[in-house]
């Protein structure tokens, strides 16, 4: 095996399991075998893990060298945010709460830039998906046997502790199948003949089989984002061919990427305002599993402190504020199920609006992206990021050590348009080295 083969699968190999580690529920669940602190999310050794992947990102970072072609705009939000989060542990009920969760946070940042800065593209993508699938693998597995702590009244949980965590990762492996199948199949990532049928069979496989483990958790936000992911996925295609050369310059497909930004944010608006009317032909309310009873709550507070907010995930140390929830919806689940939402309530408008600056920024590069790169695989980031931002809206996801924040950090790098136009692609390989191997770009 050469050098250069052994340095993908080395680089493979880690961006696999530093995958599986942000899905949570392996790490979680391993470290359930032996006495652990509760809550996992603060147990030493789960943030301990956490902290020696970011420490191998930032080297992967800084031996790469792709850092260079970070936009630097986005870097500087991105910073900002995380550094705001961890200021907001002055004023916060639980300060070490706060600043933990800001620093972990920054920490899975890091880790997605440094999966993609080392990987690129590709296989990027085909190391993504082999992680994902290392837990939803061992989740069908133990739901097949039965096995206690895999299924919760009804709803299957896998390895995940709860039926929406499961169905995140599963729709996230859907997307991860159909990203790399159109890889494949534009021979983006280029395989021998025999490797190529075969890859493609048990990615294929792949797709019913995560559908199945989403089946079982009778979560719908998932499949909603997931859903609309493809949908902007298509539109994004279309736009390629009938906008053309007006899309090449990167200026003007920014113009274009901004316009159906703020037409997204529109028709957004627009379905929040009529949730009533369409929710219950879902067979949803429009309180969304009464959510909405956490965020009026939540907004509430955020009116009390609206421009630093009560420091990011510390009202939930409070006991006014949890007697406030409990009285609200019943329940006392720890957060709002709203990444925005916790945003305003723990960040403020500084926070807040930091947080929209680096999404509307990761939007138009990957706009760009998707519109001046001729490909249709180039609209993968697009897909990607937006399947992002929907489960922030369902979920409270802007947490240390969640995969969605770390898939954040990777966008940043990924999103960038190329700095060389496409080339025809080249014969397959015919050896066995193909597997794993990419053309850098």
């Amino acid at each position: 095996m050469s050098s250069a083969t052994s340095r993908t699968a080395l680089v493979a190999s880690l961006v696999a399991i530093g995958t599986a580690i942000y899905t949570t529920g392996p790490l979680y669940r391993a470290r359930t075998w032996w006495s652990f602190d509760d809550p996992l999310a603060a147990d030493w050794f789960v943030i301990g893990v956490q902290a020696a992947v970011g420490a191998v990102a930032l080297a992967a970072v800084v031996r790469f060298g792709r850092w260079r072609r970070l936009d630097r705009t986005t870097v500087i939000v991105a910073g900002a945010l995380v550094g705001w989060l961890a200021l907001g542990s002055l004023w916060s009920a639980s300060p070490s709460t706060t600043l933990r969760e800001s620093l972990l946070v920054g920490v899975a940042l890091l880790a997605g830039v440094g999966a993609a800065a080392a990987a690129g593209d590709r296989l990027l993508a085909v190391s993504a998906w082999i992680g994902v699938h290392l837990g939803l693998g061992w989740s069908a597995i133990l739901i097949v046997l039965v096995r206690p702590g895999t299924q919760f009244e009804s709803q299957w949980t896998g390895v995940y502790f709860n039926p929406n965590s499961l169905a995140l990762v599963s729709a996230f492996g859907i997307l991860l199948a159909i990203v790399l199948l159109a890889m494949i199949a534009t021979r983006r990532i280029e395989l021998a003949s025999p490797w190529r049928v075969g890859v493609m069979v048990v990615v294929s496989a792949s797709v019913p089989a995560d559908l199945w483990l989403i089946s079982g958790t009778g979560a719908l936000t998932p499949l909603f984002g997931l859903g609309v992911a493809l949908g902007v996925a298509v539109i994004a295609i279309a736009a390629q061919r009938s906008i053309g050369a007006a899309s090449a310059h990167p200026l003007e497909g920014r113009l274009v990427a901004g316009v159906a930004g703020l037409a997204v944010v529109a028709i957004g608006a627009v379905t929040w305002l009529t949730r009533e009317r369409w929710s219950s032909a879902v067979g949803r309310t429009g309180g969304f599993s009464r959510r909405t009873d956490m965020w009026e709550v939540a907004l509430d507070w955020f009116s009390r402190a609206p421009i630093v907010g009560q420091g990011y995930l510390g009202a939930w140390s409070d006991p006014e504020f949890t007697a406030e929830m409990l009285a609200a919806r019943g329940t006392v689940l720890g957060s709002t199920h709203n990444s925005f939402v916790e945003l305003l309530l723990g960040a403020g408008l500084v926070g807040f609006g930091l947080a929209v600056a680096l999404y509307a920024l990761l939007w138009l590069a990957a706009g760009t992206r998707a519109l001046a790169d001729r490909r249709i695989t180039s609209v993968w980031p697009l897909a990607v990021l937006v399947y992002v931002i929907v489960e922030h809206l369902g979920e409270t996801l802007f947490v240390g050590g969640q995969l969605m924040v770390a898939t954040t950090g990777a966008l940043i790098v990924v999103s960038r348009p190329p700095s060389s136009p496409p080339t025809a692609p080249t014969p397959p390989p015919t050896g066995v080295e193909s597997v794993v191997g990419e053309r850098r770009s």
